[in-house]
């Protein structure tokens, strides 16, 4: 049992298929809510499966985890993270029309709304800072005495873990800048390229629908 629940923690594919599972179970539950709660119920209980699966994975492993793990996700990985990003990006567009319907009064659905919202930026962010660590631990074919990528500068005596990438992440997201960590190749700067201008454009939605928000309820 102990190894099937590592297995779910540490391969995207199992994860993902769980939250599905989760979320499928949640729509089914719900069939006498309104549809609109029964999406936005169904999407954050996906998210939250998800981010609960990611967050024990991250939190329980050291850098040596880290590395198997990054080494070890394959191209389930990428098609995973190019998809849930993609997904959450979107589902702000139609969370803003669901807020557009209910602009003037704070119903279920706009809590459900702001949750949706909430979870929406913490998993696309998580996702990227997985992606920088897969991006960091691959393999070089080209050049196999290298042991692995590499291309930030933690300023570590040890390699970095999970945590590492995470506060790397959120750091580059909320700021714009990468504060103690350095980029020290080209291809990891292109990487976060991408993810700052994704980031600015989920804030810039994200603030137009906290407008939005309250000045409904004003």
């Amino acid at each position: 049992m102990t190894q099937v629940l590592l297995n779910v923690i540490e391969r995207p594919l199992p994860r993902l298929l769980l939250s599905l599972i989760m979320a499928g179970v949640v729509f089914l539950i719900m069939s006498r809510a309104t549809l609109e709660f029964r999406l936005l119920a169904t999407w954050d209980t996906g998210i939250v499966c998800f981010l609960a699966l990611l967050g024990l994975m991250i939190v329980g492993a050291n850098s040596q985890k880290t590395k198997k793990c990054a080494q070890t996700q394959g191209i389930d990985h990428l098609a995973i993270f190019i998809l849930v990003v993609s997904v959450a990006f979107t589902s702000l567009f139609i969370i803003a029309a669901v807020l557009a319907k209910h602009k003037d009064t704070f119903t279920p659905e706009v809590g459900m709304s702001i949750v949706a919202i909430v979870c929406s930026w913490l998993l696309a962010h998580t996702m990227f800072a997985l992606h920088y660590a897969a991006f960091y631990y691959r393999k070089l074919p080209l050049d196999p005495e290298t042991e692995y990528s590499g291309g930030l500068n933690f300023s570590n005596e040890e390699p970095p873990d999970y945590l590492d990438f995470m506060y790397f992440t959120f750091t580059l997201a909320m700021t714009s800048q990468t504060s103690d960590t350095a980029l020290v190749t080209s291809s990891i700067r292109r990487l976060a390229l991408g993810h700052t201008v994704m980031a600015f454009f989920f804030y810039s939605v994200i603030l137009a629908l906290t407008i939005s928000i309250i000045s409904g309820l004003i």
